[in-house]
């Protein structure tokens, strides 16, 4: 992948964008995906998840992943255990993930991840790569976490990750970034709300057919901070006992620095989703 960025400036004012002309998310960038980001976000949360394993002495033989994408981290943990629900709500990730080598064992689910229940409860749920920060409500956090702790086991882990507001407002700012990978070309430009802490990123995306042009789609993407507190008591509030957060960067303290924040939370044997 060759990435390139620039400050938002000279496409500013290159096409007026509206949401009526945007696909929902994910439509058409699912094919270009893994190659663009998500074989790179993978591999690192592959080296977090390891950590946490090795740390918390995790053992698992139901697994389920929410916003689970094209798949990988599905893939990497049917290795590992009996069976896995791989939960997205959108059908063209899903069908990139169903093709993908290894996904056999995974029992796949189209579902939003803030109304969903799985046919049994798992010992581990993940919810990886910021997809939490595209749910642009706090109640809708709240909801997700419900569902969450609803689908565990008592005992069992959820690990989930969000990306800070100095992640939106000083990595991604108000930017242009290009992307060129084997079958296309993405131009995503950003935009940095402080007053709502949502960051919009419009994506123009330029996909290779087999006939050697290109096909153009246009999504828009958005996801809001949080306060890591407000998570922290939103966990409790709904069964998870035991809460920790960690700078994804190493399992260390979160400071000002801290880009993305790892939490792992644990359901005990009490409390209202105790059965």
């Amino acid at each position: 992948m060759r990435t390139g960025r620039t400050r938002r400036g000279s496409l500013r004012n290159r096409r007026s964008f509206s949401p009526s002309c945007m696909n929902r998310p994910y439509r058409e960038l699912a094919v270009m995906y893994d190659e663009m980001v998500g074989q790179t976000a993978f591999e690192c949360w592959r080296d977090l998840f390891e950590q946490i394993r090795s740390r918390e002495g995790l053992r698992f033989e139901v697994a389920a992943d929410i916003a689970c994408g094209t798949g990988l981290a599905a893939a990497y943990l049917s290795g590992m255990c009996s069976k896995v629900y791989a939960v997205d709500i959108s059908p063209e990730m899903l069908k990139v993930a169903r093709a993908r080598a290894g996904a056999e064992g995974i029992v796949f689910l189209e579902r939003s991840m803030t109304d969903f229940q799985l046919p049994e409860r798992v010992d581990l749920l993940t919810c990886n790569f910021d997809s939490m920060n595209y749910l642009l409500e706090e109640d809708e956090i709240r909801a997700a976490l419900d569902c969450f702790a609803r689908a565990l086991k008592d005992g069992g882990y959820c690990l989930f990750d969000l990306n800070t507001t100095r992640e939106f407002e000083v990595e991604w700012g108000t930017s242009v970034f290009v992307h060129r990978v084997s079958n296309g070309i993405g131009l995503w430009e950003t935009e940095w709300d402080p007053s709502t802490r949502i960051n919009t990123l419009r994506m123009t995306n330029f996909i290779k057919a087999r006939n050697g042009l290109y096909r153009m789609s246009e999504e828009t993407h958005r996801e809001r901070s949080y306060d890591v507190e407000f998570v922290l008591r939103a966990c409790r509030d709904c069964g998870l006992s035991r809460v920790e957060a960690y700078d994804a960067k190493g399992l260390t303290g979160i400071d000002r620095e801290t880009r993305r924040v790892q939490f792992v939370a644990r359901k005990q044997g009490f409390g209202r989703h105790s059965r």
